[in-house]
């Protein structure tokens, strides 16, 4: 199916039109409006119909809420100049069936695994990691790929470079749709599938420490009882979240992953919005490790739905040699047991040994690039997969020789050896 979206001035958003109907989708029509919050009023029709979805839709993230992503949009807007957000709306006459959400990303050649001086790329990601659907539509694989097409079609029309889907599980309908559109577009993997940790629950939460050997089990008592000083502290209040981001931007200064990947944690006014926004709906579950007044470590989650999701982790390497990081994992998992069980424990995009060792569950995820095709796509792509296929070689070389463990732990937590 080929789309061609058309700029409406008196609307001050898109329209597509489709020039072929053998999907059988002519009486549907996507339209595209840029995320202006004075156009958002609570009252406008295309507001009314994105919370609609979102409220309808069983699988929606708080990340796709309508009011989440116009506090914000402003914010992501400062730094990204060349790419404004959009917010893409599907009716089927008057009833919306389907809504995506494009927000600017910018993406270094570096985090691609590209060689050489570090470039910036501007483009789209997809907010929640997929789209809100009505209920019909839910597992219609041609509707998702009508969508997706749609979307990157206005991605090549726009100032925006790439669409990026950040951390797609195998099993979903939108992974099978990646498969059918990429003989249409370009598309590059930076992660590959990846091994994606869960622990489904118990529906007696105390169970889950059955699946351990009691070798282990004494392993875990010992470490926590050993570092008994360091506490636990809950962040779940919009009050608490001021404190506990400057806590984690503290501590983030002093991570393996700022080392590796720069700030993760930069107490912006983006960060302290998305939280507050958490914590009002009662989805912030967020966790700190004291050392009495010192913060040590710190988890950033959200429980919604039954799932909890592990969005963001880190520990002060000068605490390294206590294993602070598996401390805070056990008692936030004790804490889980004892208050509130989600359904589901979600480790997140990466694999990690910890993350295998405490999960019941692995299925696979990646993220991935979709390009519209053009001599310049074409261009970036072959240097990228070049560079992705030295560095794979590299990493192989490297596990032969039996220093990549030792290495990367070296890098990571300025020791040889295991956490």
């Amino acid at each position: 199916m080929q789309t061609n979206f058309i700029p409406k001035k008196d609307t001050a958003c898109w329209t597509i039109q489709t020039e072929q109907d053998q999907n059988g989708f002519e009486s549907l029509q996507i339209r595209i409006y840029p995320l202006n919050p004075d156009q958002f009023t609570t009252v406008s029709e295309p507001y009314q119909n994105w919370r609609e979805l979102f409220q309808n839709d069983p699988h929606s993230d708080l990340e796709q809420h309508p009011d989440h992503i116009l506090s914000i949009s402003s914010l992501l807007q400062k730094n990204q100049s060349a790419v404004i957000g959009h917010l893409i709306l599907c009716r089927q006459g008057n009833k919306p069936v389907a809504a995506g959400i494009l927000l600017p990303k910018s993406i270094s050649t570096k985090i691609l695994r590209g060689l050489g001086p570090a470039r910036q790329l501007h483009g789209y990601f997809l907010s929640g990691k997929r789209f809100l659907i009505a209920k019909d539509y839910q597992y219609d694989h041609g509707f998702q790929n009508f969508l997706l097409e749609a979307t990157l079609s206005f991605c090549g029309q726009t100032a925006g470079r790439y669409l990026l889907l950040e951390d797609i599980l195998i099993d979903e309908p939108l992974n099978q749709s990646l498969i059918q559109l990429s003989s249409h577009c370009l598309t590059y993997s930076h992660t590959g599938f990846q091994s994606r940790c869960l622990i489904q629950f118990p529906e007696i939460p105390q169970d889950y420490w059955n699946q351990f050997r009691s070798k282990s089990r004494r392993k875990h008592r010992k470490l926590i009882r050993d570092n008994s000083h360091l506490k636990l502290v809950r962040i779940t209040r919009p009050d608490q979240v001021a404190d506990f981001l400057d806590a984690a931007h503290q501590i983030s200064k002093n991570t393996w992953q700022t080392q590796r990947l720069g700030l993760r944690v930069k107490n912006s006014a983006k960060e302290i919005e998305e939280l507050l926004f958490f914590a009002i709906n009662d989805s912030l579950r967020s966790y700190l490790l004291m050392d009495q007044d010192q913060p040590v470590a710190f988890k950033i989650g959200i429980q919604h739905r039954g799932i909890y999701h592990d969005r963001e982790f880190g520990f002060d390497l000068d605490y390294a040699s206590i294993s602070p990081g598996e401390t805070l994992l056990l008692l936030i998992l004790e804490d889980l047991i004892t208050y509130d069980t989600p359904r589901t424990f979600d480790f997140g995009i990466g694999d990690a040994e910890y993350k295998q060792r405490y999960s019941s569950e692995i299925t696979q995820s990646r993220s991935i690039l979709l390009f519209p095709s053009s001599l310049r796509n074409k261009s970036l792509l072959s240097y990228l997969k070049a560079s992705s296929w030295i560095d794979q070689l590299s990493r192989k070389v490297l596990k032969r020789t039996g220093l990549y463990t030792a290495l990367r732990h070296l890098v990571r937590y300025r020791k040889l050896g295991s956490r």
